[in-house]
This record gives C-alpha cells, sequence and structure tokens, in this order.
C-alpha cells in the first residue's frame, strides 16, 4: 500500500506517512471548494474474537480508509458511559466487530479517508461522530451537504458532542453551509415532517443525487 501510495520510497521512511495520505480521493469530486459525504453501515462485516490489537495489530495505522484504531477505541473508551440514542442491532458475545461503518462519497461512491471504522456493539452515535469528523479533519470546504438514514436525529445536538472532542476534529460549521438529508430510498417510511425537511428533492444545488451510493458497495460486499 505505501508503494503504491508513493510513500514507499520516502527518504524520511515510511513512518513519516501521515493520517488519510495513502487513500485516494475521489477523482470526480471538485477538491476541496464542495463534497457530499455520506454515511452507512454494514452489518455483514463481523469480525470473530480471535486475537488481540497486540499480537495481531492492524497495518496502516490510520494512513489510507480505515481510521487509526488506537486513537479510535480510546475515543469510544472514554464516552461509553454518555447517554445516546442508537440503534438496535442483535448482540454477538463471540465478535469482537460487529459491522463497519463507512462515509462515503455520495456522488460517486468512493471511500472517503479516514472514514471507515469497526462498531463494537451496535450502531452508536459515538462511532459515527467520530468517523465522520475524522474524515472531514483538514478539509477546506465552504459547503457540506450530508445525506444518512438517520439523519433527522443524528444531526441533534451534533455540534455539541462535537465540541467534547480533540480540537483537531473539530469543524467550523459556522462559516460552512451545512445540510442534512434522508437517502431517498429511505425516506418515504420517515414521518411527514422529515419527508419534507430532509429530503433531496426539495433542495436546491444538489442535483439528482439519491443518497444511495453506500448501499450499491453494501450489496456487493455481501
Amino acid at each position: 500500500m505505501l508503494k503504491w501510495a508513493g510513500w514507499g520510497y520516502d527518504p524520511a521512511g515510511v513512518k513519516s506517512t501521515g493520517s488519510s495520505e495513502c487513500a485516494v480521493l475521489c477523482p470526480a469530486c471538485p477538491q476541496p471548494s464542495k463534497n457530499l459525504p455520506m454515511i452507512d453501515t454494514n452489518f455483514r462485516l463481523k469480525r470473530r474474537i480471535v486475537s488481540k490489537d497486540s499480537v495481531d495489530p492492524g497495518l496502516s495505522r490510520g494512513c489510507a480508509y480505515f481510521v487509526e484504531e488506537t486513537a479510535y477505541k480510546t475515543y469510544l473508551q472514554t464516552h461509553s458511559g454518555i447517554p445516546q440514542q442508537h440503534m438496535f442491532i442483535p448482540q454477538h458475545s463471540e465478535h469482537a466487530a460487529t459491522g463497519v461503518e463507512t462515509i462515503d462519497c455520495a456522488r460517486h461512491n468512493m471511500k472517503l479517508p479516514n472514514g471507515v471504522g469497526n462498531l463494537q456493539k451496535d450502531k452508536r452515535y459515538t462511532n459515527i461522530d467520530y468517523l465522520f469528523f475524522s474524515t472531514l479533519r483538514g478539509c477546506c470546504i465552504d459547503t457540506l451537504n450530508v445525506s444518512y438514514n438517520i439523519a433527522c436525529q443524528w444531526h441533534k445536538n451534533l455540534w455539541e458532542r462535537m465540541s467534547a472532542m480533540l480540537l483537531n476534529l473539530h469543524l467550523d460549521h459556522l462559516a460552512t453551509f451545512v445540510r442534512f438529508f434522508v437517502p431517498k430510498f429511505y425516506l418515504p417510511a420517515h414521518i411527514l415532517k422529515c419527508q419534507t425537511k430532509f429530503s433531496f428533492n426539495f433542495s436546491r444545488n444538489i442535483g439528482r443525487t439519491d443518497g444511495e451510493a453506500p448501499e450499491c458497495r453494501c450489496i456487493t460486499s455481501s
């Protein structure tokens, strides 16, 4: 991976590779003026408890798409006692990971740098928050359109939850035009208020985006 990303022969050595520098940015999206990240989960990508990090550590160290695992798990542990809404998923004590959460480019279905991470229990806000702000770290954007099947609930108190995170994960939301949407397939199952407030169809400058790009990738990987 380091070789193909151009870091294999870095005079400073491979250890100088920074966070997400091995990831390939979506080639079709204008960088960095606009982007449209999407959030979704694949609960079929499970991993059983067969080892531990000290014996079988990850190799990427956050250099590409998966978030750096040590910092990610530390954040989850320190925020484990905070009351939060979450989606119920059947628990399996034999699994170290019960699924994978991803942040994608909604237009072109590209995984975003440092936007992929394992789920340990179910679909909790702490996991999603960390991955969302991690992939936006260092981005110079003035417009941010976010699509998520429970955006109507997840976006509530999002900036308050962000304030409890490390400063390098903060987004200047006051200087950024941020909108939240629900993907078109999921939207009819929501209440009428959501169907108007979070609809792609009723929003300007969004094109014909349907918000279902990650679902296509989940189907092929499952």
